[in-house]
């Protein structure tokens, strides 16, 4: 019934993170709580209310709706709710969601993320499990189809450099694993209806793909193999060529080759095709030796390679400077007299790397010109060889070259294609020209430019523009604008650098907006980086109060898996700037998690009691208290103990922090030297405290235990705070004597600020000025501090204890 009951709003507040104030810890009003939508921002209050006469009144803002995959928010769902051991989504509910998204992913042009791939093999799982009664547990071979063939799809898209991301292929690999293993036991139980064999453009070329894409190319050839032995003569060679781009991204040469000679056991040949492809892909894998290896292989109809395959081995030659072995490749091309215009321009590319200067260039390409005037006048320079070589002064870190390629695709006549200016842009960033970029973007919208190739530019522009002094903000959030209005995806990078932007401008709205947005679809590791930049902005002393209290509650919004250590950080950070009740906020935050990992440990009380100590919050303190009274999960030891016995010392009821040192004393673990001096400070202000001072000291002269400086010093405190004068000056006078501590500036001191009575104070000043005259001048240089409770001027000494 609970479960029931608490269902429908519970699922909300964790799922949307949504804020909420709790008025037991904060003893001063600071926000007005505005809901919106799934969010809400705190406000700073204190503005007017009204309008006047309806001027100046805003339209009421609505949060930008987010571009979540279908599907995705019930796994997110289903995610939360076994975290926190509740009931989950209904099973038809899941599988509805589980099909919905992968068949919304088949469309899309942006590789899955690592955190929707580890919802979806939660969600499949979880089917698996809880839903076996049914019919495929609620998913139907199609389904399982759709969802490997959008995993395999994913990771060609990041093979080809869009994502790079360590941890996609393995997640990829688990979930298809899963879904292949699974379409395969339903074949094997429903051979009768349906073919034994998994048909190859169905279920096993996909998953080979995630194999020879996730590193388990070894694997793949084995299922390949297997499957050819059921099937001889087959003629689809495309698992083949899946398995051998594998080995070459996992820079596997010995099983290459030995992949080559297995295939020419099933009359594979090696033909031209094969070794091209194979090249290419070694080139942009950027394995030389490899490259090397693969590139001398005879092909088995003897013919050479071909004029793409030497091109893309001369463009790795060249980022490589690998110019004696690419020689010899370029030697032959000539010899074979270029007929492309690839070929050709991987010539001029050759020519300057090799330390042509662009005059040179540009008299190579007239003689070109005259080469091909009789014959194929197609084949001439143009805008693409211009870029070629803009491409390879961009490699080389050497914009002022690559604007001279530029310069001279001009005076050809060769007009700037989105490919040109894709590489002003690039060279542009690199070498921080942040103004020549904003030109180079705005011609780029001339052009309606294919899969997104600017996305990734514009992304790198708009943290560049952050990092501004100051930023542009107009600009960035024009750029901003047009990404989201491409459904583009913003790197992390870039959201984190928004997110600083954000939070120094004090746009939490925005930023708000932002998260929501974004950061849904990240990884723990990655939303890591953005959740630092709120705790940096939080620990920063120059942001105020106001300002750092907002992007706490951002964060404790939109990063609800930020763990103890970091939250008691942020808590500390309040008591250092004198918010007792905002820190006293923080600790409810954490005890109101719903796992045991992101509660408050022993630790976390321990800091907490010690802030409200040097605070003196007793209303803080009870609360905190009786938190502690109510946690089962806390079991307590001496050093919560002694932060008890500060905090109850600093909010003034000493005489209660003795009764914890009673518990110290009776518990398996006893005292340490904290404890003793702690002890002994509730002793300095509670009535007729000496009694329990005498106590504590004879059993430590009894025991004959080592006694510190401070220790010594905080029992002389403690008789000083009941105005024993003669008693202190005898310990002082006999402690160089009986425990080997000459006075000191910490021992005259404690002993001056805990006396009571202001002549008493004189009599001290008097004697120890006489007495002990370089410990006093000692004592005088730290100077006094003016506390009105206390009368006269104390003196700065050091007595802080930790727990």
């Amino acid at each position: 019934m609970q479960s029931q009951l608490a269902r429908p709003f519970a699922i909300r507040q964790i799922l949307y993170h949504a804020l909420y104030s709790d008025a037991r810890f904060c003893t001063r009003p600071l926000f007005q709580v505005r809901w919106r939508g799934y969010y809400a921002v705190q406000q700073v209050s204190g503005q007017s209310k009204f309008p006047t006469f309806g001027f100046g009144r805003k339209r009421e803002r609505k949060p930008k709706p987010v571009n979540i995959d279908p599907g995705f928010p019930l796994m997110l769902e289903l995610k939360q709710m076994l975290r926190m051991g509740t009931r989950p989504p209904p099973p038809e509910a899941l599988a509805k969601a589980f099909n919905e998204f992968f068949q919304a992913r088949l469309t899309t042009s942006t590789p899955l993320e690592a955190v929707q791939i580890q919802h979806a093999t939660t969600t499949f799982t979880h089917l698996r499990e809880v839903n076996a009664h049914a019919q495929g547990f609620g998913l139907e071979d199609e389904v399982l189809r759709v969802a490997l063939s959008a995993l395999s799809d994913s990771l060609a898209l990041q093979a080809e450099g869009q994502l790079s991301n360590g941890e996609l292929p393995q997640s990829h690999y688990q979930l298809a694993t899963l879904l292949f293993e699974e379409l395969s036991q339903r074949r094997r139980t429903n051979s009768e209806q349906q073919e034994l064999l998994v048909p190859l453009s169905e279920d096993l070329l996909p998953f080979i793909r995630v194999l020879s894409y996730s590193g388990h190319s070894l694997d793949a050839r084995g299922i390949i193999e297997s499957y050819w032995q059921r099937n001889p003569g087959s003629e689809d060679c495309t698992t083949w060529l899946q398995v051998l781009g594998g080995f070459v991204r996992e820079h596997n040469g010995n099983e290459l080759f030995k992949t080559v000679e297995i295939m020419r056991n099933y009359k594979i040949p090696l033909d031209l095709n094969l070794h091209q492809s194979i090249t290419s892909c070694c080139a942009k894998c950027g394995d030389m030796e490899l490259t090397k290896r693969w590139y001398d292989q005879t092909i088995d109809d003897s013919h050479a390679a071909t004029g793409y395959a030497d091109a893309s081995v001369l463009k790795l030659c060249i980022s490589k400077n690998e110019f004696a072995w690419g020689d010899t490749v370029f030697k032959r091309l000539l010899e074979r007299n270029p007929q492309t215009q690839e070929e050709w321009n991987v010539i001029f590319q050759w020519a300057a790397a090799k330390g042509k200067g662009v005059d040179e260039i540009e008299r190579m390409m007239k003689v070109m010109v005259r080469r091909n005037e009789g014959n194929d006048k197609s084949i001439r320079p143009n805008i693409e060889t211009i870029n070629g070589l803009v491409k390879l002064a961009n490699s080389k870190n050497d914009p002022y070259t690559a604007e001279r390629y530029v310069v001279l695709g001009q005076s050809w006549g060769f007009r700037p294609n989105d490919e040109t200016y894709l590489l002003q842009l690039d060279y542009r960033l690199k070498v921080g020209d942040i103004d020549g970029a904003r030109v180079v973007y705005s011609r780029l919208q001339d052009f309606e430019i294919p899969e997104d190739r600017d996305v990734p530019l514009i992304n790198r522009l708009i943290a560049a523009l952050c990092a501004e002094k100051p930023p542009p903000a107009e600009t960035i959030m024009g750029l901003v604008d047009h990404l989201s209005e491409r459904k583009a995806r913003f790197e992390l990078e870039t959201v984190a650098a928004l997110a600083r932007f954000h939070l120094h401008r004090g746009e939490m709205h925005d930023l708000v907006d932002l998260l929501h947005t974004h950061t849904y679809k990240y990884g723990v590791n990655q939303r890591a980086q953005i959740r630092d930049i709120f705790v940096e902005f939080c620990l920063d002393q120059s942001n105020s109060n106001t300002l750092t209290w907002n992007a706490y509650s951002i964060l404790r919004q939109k990063f609800a898996e930020t763990d103890v250590g970091i939250r008691t950080k942020l808590m500390k950070e309040f008591f250092q700037r004198g918010r007792t009740d905002m820190a006293c906020h923080v600790f409810g935050h954490m005890r109101q998690q719903s796992t045991r990992d992101e509660r408050p440990t022993t630790e976390t009380y321990v800091a907490c009691f010690e802030g409200i100590a040097k605070s003196s919050d007793h209303s803080s303190l009870e609360t905190i208290h009786n938190m502690l009274k109510l946690d089962i999960e806390i079991e307590p030891n001496t050093r919560l103990y002694n932060s008890l016995m500060l905090a109850y010392t600093g909010c003034g009821e000493p005489r209660r922090a003795l009764e914890f040192w009673t518990d110290i004393v009776h518990s398996r673990e006893g005292p340490t030297y904290e404890s003793l001096q702690i002890a002994l400070r509730a002793c300095e202000t509670t009535p007729f405290g000496d009694r329990h001072a005498r106590e504590i000291w004879s059993r430590l002269r009894k025991h004959d235990v080592q006694i510190s400086r401070e220790i010594h010093a905080a029992y002389i405190g403690a008789l000083a705070g009941q105005a024993l004068f003669s008693e202190c000056t005898q310990l002082v006078n006999e402690a160089e004597r009986d425990l080997g501590h000459k006075p000191d500036a910490l021992m005259l001191g404690t002993m001056y600020n805990a006396m009571l009575g202001d002549l008493n104070k004189e009599k001290i000043e008097a004697w120890a000025s006489q007495a002990y005259p370089a410990a006093w001048k000692d004592l005088v240089k730290l100077g006094r501090q003016d506390i009105p409770e206390h009368g006269p001027k104390l003196f700065k000494i050091d007595r802080d204890v930790k727990a």
